[in-house]
């Protein structure tokens, strides 16, 4: 055990206590409270790139400093959940159910590309699982509270235990080898089912698109898989509002299932839609924290 390790038990006994002692109604309010024991935000150079033509400085402060609040209240919901919250059942809105009904409806499964934002990792699941369907999830053995060896054995149950009452299965990828997962997802998908794949900066291969000012480099794993498999590709969002509901909207797909694209051209049409919720709801995407390493500047003409 390190001493990182030793910190993290220390936020986390803190926490729990916190979000055992507090209804869910208060979690964001707590959140806030004590967030300003939090750390520096490292993303400043990100925020200026891409926030600084549309924001100003003190927007951008409490742009920050919402994402800080954010971040602290899904640990208090994944806390409370092991706990006395067992039962919590937030308001969540189910945008674009259509769009998976019509997937399924082709045979070939589905793949919901999730946007990673402050609340996806569980708002969604939640939100797929009270509408009825079963759900397959992409993940790695860090998800959770730490990716230390400690962590993962020990502190990341904690976390995946409360997500895998809302999923039907977990596929995790193993080290550096993501072939064997690759083959279980192809498997659910001939079966007609319906895999949810993050997007992360853990990957392999990745497309360089047009992102704003620079060139975004988006991991294209999903993307072969869908155009591998024939599985319909469809890009959810999941934000959450001022009075504490939340919303998960299901996109069209990303091209016409007729017409497949190339791996580039459906990672740019993603680029492209992910711009102006970035816009809406700056303060929820946690692409931040990783933006600044697969990111470069855009070439001139």
């Amino acid at each position: 055990m390190t001493i990182r390790d030793l910190l993290q038990l220390g936020k986390i006994f803190a926490l729990t206590l916190i979000a055992w002692c507090v209804p869910p109604r208060f979690w964001r309010n707590a959140a806030a409270t004590t967030g300003r024991f939090g750390g520096v935000d490292r993303c400043w150079p990100v925020y200026e790139q891409i926030l600084g033509q549309k924001f100003s400085r003190s927007e951008i402060v409490a742009i920050s400093a919402r994402r800080h609040i954010y971040r602290r209240e899904l640990k208090l919901q994944i806390l409370g959940l092991n706990g006395p919250w067992r039962r919590w059942r937030p308001d969540i809105r189910l945008n674009g159910e259509v769009h998976l009904r019509i997937a399924l409806e082709r045979a070939h499964g589905a793949i919901l590309w999730v946007l990673e934002t402050s609340f996806s990792t569980l708002i969604v699941k939640m939100a797929l699982h009270n509408a009825g369907y079963s759900t397959v999830q992409l993940s790695r053995a860090g998800h959770g509270f730490s990716n230390t060896f400690f962590g993962i054995r020990f502190l990341n149950k904690i976390w995946t235990r409360v997500e895998n009452r809302f999923i039907a299965e977990r596929v995790v990828i193993v080290g550096e080898n993501a072939n064997e997962a690759m083959r279980l997802l192809r498997t659910r998908l001939a079966k007609n089912g319906i895999v949810i794949i993050t997007v992360a900066s853990s990957a392999h291969k990745f497309a360089s698109v047009p992102f704003f000012n620079k060139q975004l480099e988006l991991p294209t794993g999903p993307i072969r898989l869908a155009l591998a498999t024939g599985a319909t590709l469809l890009p959810v969002f999941a934000v959450t509002e001022a009075n504490g509901e939340f919303e998960v909207s299901i996109e069209e797909p990303l091209y016409p299932s007729s017409n497949p694209a190339t791996i580039e051209d459906i990672a740019a049409a993603y680029a492209k839609r992910l711009e102006p919720f970035v816009l809406k709801h700056p303060d929820q995407w946690t692409g931040w924290d990783w933006l600044g390493g697969r990111m470069r500047p855009r070439p001139s003409c």
